[in-house]
């Protein structure tokens, strides 16, 4: 079973497949800037992720089933950067009912969903 990608996974395959003779002498002279977006970028999803295996594991959850749920807080933390107030609190609502369709639990998605957005 594969790992889940932490922060440094993701800044050094994004790393390596930018390779500056590849793209040019443009990317070069932005490649330190870009490579800061990327690295801002990949650790919110990080820290989301490592936040919600601290929650998963106190909670019991096989390490087998802990994808999904990862899969909902990632889905939960890009709604957040683009929603806030009500809006967000309806989508969250609807990803809660979809993913319990899928058999996470109920209780486990409303910890997880109000670690993110707080409340």
């Amino acid at each position: 079973m594969p790992l889940v990608k932490g922060l440094k996974e993701r800044f050094d395959k994004y790393t390596a497949k930018t390779p500056a003779d590849t793209f040019g002498a443009r990317y070069v002279a932005s490649r330190a800037i870009a490579l800061k977006r990327h690295a801002e970028g990949a650790s919110a999803i990080a820290e989301v992720v490592e936040l919600a295996r601290n929650v998963l594991e106190s909670k019991g959850v096989p390490a087998g089933q802990q994808g999904v749920y990862y899969a909902f807080v990632e889905k939960v933390r890009k709604a957040l950067f683009s929603h806030s107030g009500t809006t967000l609190t309806a989508y969250v609502d609807g990803l809660k009912a979809a993913f319990v369709q899928k058999g996470c639990d109920p209780t486990i998605l409303d910890t997880l969903a109000k670690l993110i957005i707080g409340g």
